[in-house]
C-alpha cells in the first residue's frame, strides 16, 4: 500500500508497522487465560495451581519473571494431573514464543490441538497457532489455521476467548493486507470485548485498517480514545503504534512540524520499549519529516539510524525509506558515488518488499481458491450421495460412467488448487532466465540493455563520466574444437569469475553473446577504465587451466571508450568499444586498445612476466 505526498522527487510515504503487529500478536496471544479443570487437590497440587495462576497473571507485565516461573514449573511435574499438564503445555507455548522459537511453538500448539484436553483449551491452542504463523510471516499456513479457528468460533461459549478469537482475526488480516476484513473484525472485537486491554488493541487495529483504507484523519475521535484506554492499561508499545499513524497523517498533509513535535515527544518512550523494529520505524518517520523541512543533515542522521536497527536480511519499508532518503541527500550534496550506491540499494529493497506484498496477496488468493475448491468438493460429494441413492435404478454401465466423471472433476479441482503455487515458481524461473545468462550468471544482452540505458541516463543527468570496456576471449573456437564445449564453458565461467573478483559493486557486467563481454564503469574516464581492463587482462591470462583437466592458455582482447569520446548513447558506446577491441585483435591479441574518435591508438599491455600471455 502506498500513501502520502511527494517532496523533491521523494517517493510516496509507504510505512506499514507490520513488525509491531507481530508483537501485538504475541501480546494478545499471552493474554489468554489458563483454565484449570477439576476441583480441590492435595496441598502440593494446589500450590502447583497457584503457580500456574501466578504465571498467567504476570506473563505480559513481567515476562522475565514469567519465564523463570515456567522453568520452575517444568521441573515440578511429578504427580500433577492431566489437566494441570495441559495448562502447563499451553503456558510453555508462551515460553517458546518469548524465546523466539516459533517453529517449536507451532509444533507445541498442534500437539495440544490433537490432545485429549478440553475443547476450550484446544481453541486457545488454535489461536496460538495463528499467532505463531503470523509472527513468522507464514501466510499460507496462517490462513489455513485461521480458517480452522473461525470454523470453531461459533461453538465457543467462553466470552473472553471468543472475543480474542475475533481480535486475532483482525490483527492477522491487517498483517496480510486485507484491511476491509481487518476493519470488520476489529470493530466486532471492539463491540464485544469487556477487557480494557483488548479494547486498546481492537481500537489500534481499527486505526491501522482505517488509515490504510483512507478513512482516518488526525482529528478522528478514536485516536485520543484509544490512547487513553491504552494508557490506563499500561500498553506503551501500542500507544507508540498509534502515534506513528498520527505522524504519518501529518506527513501526508505536509504538516511536518506537527509530526516532528509528536515524534520527538514520544521518542524516549519508544526507545524504552527496546523493540528495534518500531524504533527503526520511528527513526524513518523522523528522517522523512526532516527531509520535508529541507534539513539534509538530520535526514541523513536518522536514516542511518534506521539501518543500525534494521540489520537483518528481511526487507521493511523503514529500510526502503532510509535508502531512498540517503540517495536523495547524497544526490543533493553531489556525492554521486554514494548516491548511486544507495539508489541501487533502494531499488533492490523496494523490489523485494513489493515481492513480499505480492506473496501475501497470492497466499490470500490461494486460500480463497482452496476454500472454493473445498466447497465445490462438498457439493460434489452431495451430488455423489444423491447418485448412490438412485444406483439401484441405474445400469452397471451408467454407474461406471458416473464414477469416471466424478474422478475427472475431483482431479480438476486438485489441479486448480495448486495452479497458483506452480505459476509462481514458473514466474520466478522465467524472470531469472529472462535477465541472466544461464552459463555465467551475469546479465544477458536483453537485460543488460535495460540496465545500461538506466545507468547512462543517470550518469548523464549527474554529469558523471562513464566508460565502456568490450572484450572477448582470443581463439576461443580452438578451445571448443580441441578440448570440447564443456571445457569451453569452464573457460567462460572462469574468465567471468576472475573479472568479477576485480570489479566494483556498481559495475554493470554482461555477456553479449558467445565469448564477447561488456563492462560499464560509472564515474570512470578512459584512464581509469584502462587500469581496470589491464587488471582483468592479466587475471584472465593467469588463469590456471589445469582445473579443467587440460593445459592451455586463455587471453582476451579489450577495447575501451568513454562518454567524453562517444557520448551518452549506448549504441555508439558499444560500437566504438567493439571497434577498439577489433583493433586490439588486429595488433596481435591479448592487448588493450582505446578508441580515439575516428582513429584509434593501440595501447599494448603485455607484461613479460605474464605466464599466460600469447
Amino acid at each position: 500500500m502506498r500513501a502520502g505526498k511527494t517532496h523533491n522527487g521523494f517517493i510516496n510515504l509507504r510505512f506499514v508497522i507490520s513488525s509491531v503487529n507481530a508483537l501485538i500478536l504475541i501480546t494478545v496471544f499471552i493474554s489468554l487465560l489458563v483454565q484449570a479443570d477439576g476441583h480441590s487437590h492435595l496441598n502440593s497440587q494446589t500450590t502447583f495451581d497457584e503457580k500456574l495462576a501466578q504465571a498467567d497473571a504476570i506473563r505480559s507485565s513481567q515476562p522475565k519473571k514469567f519465564v523463570k516461573l515456567i522453568k520452575q514449573l517444568n521441573q515440578q511435574t511429578n504427580g500433577i494431573t492431566d489437566s494441570q499438564q495441559f495448562s502447563l503445555d499451553y503456558l510453555n507455548i508462551y515460553l517458546l514464543m518469548y524465546q523466539g522459537d516459533l517453529a517449536a511453538a507451532a509444533t507445541a500448539a498442534k500437539a495440544l490441538i490433537n490432545s485429549d484436553t478440553s475443547a476450550l483449551l484446544k481453541f486457545r491452542a488454535q489461536i496460538a497457532l495463528v499467532n505463531a504463523y503470523g509472527v513468522s510471516q507464514n501466510w499460507t499456513e496462517g490462513l489455513s489455521s485461521l480458517s480452522s479457528m473461525l470454523a470453531e468460533l461459533p461453538l465457543i461459549d467462553e466470552k473472553k476467548s471468543y472475543a480474542q478469537g475475533i481480535l486475532i482475526s483482525a490483527i492477522f488480516y491487517n498483517q496480510i493486507g486485507q484491511y476491509h476484513l481487518g476493519l470488520s473484525y476489529a470493530k466486532k472485537a471492539e463491540s464485544i470485548s469487556k477487557h480494557g486491554r483488548d479494547q486498546c488493541i481492537a481500537k489500534a487495529q481499527i486505526i491501522e485498517s482505517s488509515f490504510k483504507l483512507k478513512q482516518l484523519t488526525s482529528t478522528s475521535p478514536i485516536i485520543e480514545h484509544a490512547i487513553s484506554i491504552c494508557r490506563i492499561n499500561d500498553e506503551p508499545l501500542i500507544i507508540n503504534f498509534i502515534h506513528s499513524y498520527v505522524a504519518k497523517l501529518y506527513l501526508e498533509n505536509q504538516q511536518q512540524d506537527k509530526a516532528l513535535s509528536l515524534l520527538n515527544a514520544t521518542l524516549e518512550d519508544t526507545l524504552n520499549t527496546n523493540y528495534s523494529r518500531i524504533i527503526a520505524e520511528y527513526y524513518a518517520l523522523l528522517a522523512q519529516a526532516h527531509w520535508l523541512n529541507n534539513n539534509a543533515n538530520l535526514t541523513k542522521q536518522f536514516a542511518l539510524k534506521v539501518l543500525e536497527y534494521e540489520k537483518k536480511e528481511n526487507t521493511t519499508l523503514a529500510k526502503v525509506s532510509a535508502y531512498k532518503l540517503l540517495f536523495e541527500v547524497y544526490r543533493t550534496q553531489k556525492n554521486y558515488e554514494l548516491a548511486l550506491l544507495y539508489h541501487q540499494k533502494f531499488a533492490i529493497a523496494d523490489k523485494l518488499y513489493d515481492s513480499e506484498t505480492q506473496a501475501k496477496h497470492l497466499a490470500f488468493q490461494l486460500a480463497e481458491h482452496k476454500s472454493i475448491a473445498q466447497q465445490s468438493k462438498i457439493d460434489l460429494l452431495s451430488q455423489q450421495n444423491a447418485l448412490l441413492k438412485s444406483e439401484q435404478a441405474l445400469s452397471r454401465a451408467n454407474t461406471e460412467k458416473t464414477r469416471l466423471i466424478i474422478m475427472v472433476l475431483a482431479l480438476t479441482l486438485a489441479v486448480l488448487t495448486f495452479w497458483g503455487y506452480r505459476l509462481l515458481n514458473a514466474h520466478k524461473l522465467i524472470k531469472k532466465m529472462a535477465e541472466y545468462d544461464a552459463l555465467t550468471d551475469i546479465f544477458n544482452r536483453g537485460h543488460f540493455t535495460h540496465v545500461a540505458n538506466n545507468t547512462i541516463e543517470y550518469c548523464q543527468s549527474t554529469e558523471q563520466a562513464l566508460s565502456v570496456i568490450m572484450f572477448d576471449l582470443d581463439h576461443f573456437k580452438k578451445v571448443n574444437d580441441n578440448y570440447g564445449h564443456a571445457c569451453g564453458d569452464w573457460a567462460l565461467k572462469k574468465a567471468v569469475m576472475v573479472c568479477q573478483e576485480n570489479s566494483r559493486q556498481n559495475d554493470v557486467f554482461a555477456r553479449l553473446g558467445g565469448e564477447e563481454f561488456c563492462i560499464i564503469l560509472t564515474g570512470c574516464d578512459k584512464r581509469a577504465a584502462l587500469k581496470h581492463a589491464e587488471i582483468c587482462r592479466l587475471a584472465i591470462a593467469n588463469i590456471d587451466t589445469s582445473e579443467s583437466g587440460f593445459e592451455f592458455n586463455i587471453t582476451a582482447s579489450f577495447g575501451i571508450t568513454d562518454s567524453d569520446t562517444s557520448g551518452y548513447n549506448l549504441e555508439k558506446l558499444l560500437a566504438d568499444a567493439d571497434e577498439a577491441a577489433y583493433q586490439a585483435k588486429d595488433l596481435g591479441r591479448n592487448q588493450i586498445s582505446i578508441y580515439e574518435n575516428e582513429q584509434m591508438s593501440a595501447t599494448v599491455i603485455m607484461l613479460e612476466d605474464s605466464p599466460k600471455a600469447t
